[in-house]
């Protein structure tokens, strides 16, 4: 891959020259699909998962032993929205950019009811998926199933933004992704999510299709030693400098989340020789201003006691006692029974997670805006 400019980077993978660390989650995921494991991979929105799936993707092709399909389910809301990508995916990884079509995924588009139309000019084949059948979904799947298993190289499949799938009106939804595992046993999923709540009630409750069908991954915050190497290398490399106090501040105001981290050492990068603490307050603050209209939002969103709760938790960060009478009175709260109610609402929504007996606000950059409000 090229160099960049910047070399903290925002989005998607760019090489290993600028992924920072997380060896031990790689030599983890290399040992799940080794001895044929599935794996969870679940964490809070920012820790990088993406890029670290797009990494050990990366490193698994060039073993040469294996063929990669990375599927993004943001956007989907249905399974037929997930068979449609899919079918695009290995549409792309084997048949794009041949001059032909094999005969095995003439009979898969068959059976999805897919056409392969040739570009006039370049005679290239393109992909298009008409409205499907309701019903077909099993059978669909299992014609990809078989597709894939026929490859002489074993192949490993990424579903990211996985938590998606909570959301479907179709709730059979896990089911067929368990009953795809078991039909094909030589094939490897790699789960990979945000929400860590519904992340491991898929995999933890009894009742749930897909309970216990796969190795759990937690991902954490990157440790502050690591990043701090990380930065300072790429400074010293085009010939800038910043303090380790500075990359300490940085880290604590991101709560160690890697894609926070990379947005204020962009910044930084970009805008400094040298870079001075007052460079980091200067930056922080940039970014928090672009956020406003989002910030702005939050409150319509939310009950008045739940919005009270949940500045009163970003000022005090970390909170180890939100029903006691201190912290209460303090950011007049009410009783304390309404505050338990509202306490378990933010932690259903997602909004605010218990670590080690303290509360958190789950957006970081949220929880500093909210603190000088």
């Amino acid at each position: 891959m090229k160099s960049l400019e910047n070399p903290f980077i925002l989005t998607s993978f760019h090489g290993k020259k600028y992924f920072c660390d997380r060896d031990n989650e790689l030599k983890t995921l290399f040992s799940h699909v080794e001895n044929d494991r599935n794996v969870l991979l679940y964490g809070w929105r920012g820790l990088g998962k993406s890029t670290l799936i797009q990494r050990f993707f990366d490193k698994l092709e060039n073993k040469g032993q294996y063929e990669t399909l990375y599927i993004d389910l943001l956007h989907c809301s249905s399974i037929e929205d997930v068979i449609k990508i899919l079918a695009s995916v290995i549409f792309d990884k084997y048949g794009r950019g041949k001059p032909g079509i094999s005969s095995s995924m003439n009979k898969l588009f068959f059976v999805l009811g897919a056409s392969v139309r040739f570009d006039p000019y370049s005679d290239m084949p393109d992909l298009h998926l008409g409205p499907r059948q309701s019903g077909r979904e099993e059978q669909s799947l299992h014609a990809m199933g078989d597709f894939l298993q026929e490859r002489k190289k074993k192949v490993i499949i990424a579903f990211d933004e996985f938590q998606e799938i909570d959301f479907f009106e179709d709730k059979n939804v896990e089911s067929f992704f368990r009953n795809w595992m078991q039909k094909f046993p030589d094939l490897r999923f790699v789960f990979c999510g945000n929400h860590p709540g519904k992340m491991l009630r898929m995999y933890a409750e009894k009742t749930s299709p897909l309970y216990q069908n796969a190795q759990l991954i937690p991902l954490l915050p990157i440790q502050l030693e690591t990043y701090r190497d990380f930065i300072l290398d790429h400074f010293e490399s085009k010939g800038k400098s910043i303090a380790e106090e500075v990359i300490k501040m940085i880290y604590t105001w991101a709560r160690g989340q890697t894609y926070l981290i990379q947005l204020v050492c962009n910044y930084l990068f970009a805008q400094c020789t040298q870079v001075r603490e007052q460079d980091f307050h200067r930056v922080r603050q940039e970014i928090l201003e672009q956020y406003l209209p989002v910030f702005a939002s939050f409150p319509k969103m939310l009950t008045k006691g739940q919005w009270n709760l949940l500045k009163a938790i970003a000022k005090e960060e970390p909170l180890f006692n939100p029903l006691s009478s201190e912290f209460l009175i303090k950011h007049q709260l009410g009783a304390a029974s309404t505050v338990s109610t509202a306490l378990k609402s933010l932690q259903k929504q997602e909004l605010i997670f218990e670590e080690e007996g303290a509360y958190f606000v789950q957006e970081v950059l949220l929880s500093r805006w909210m603190k000088n409000i």
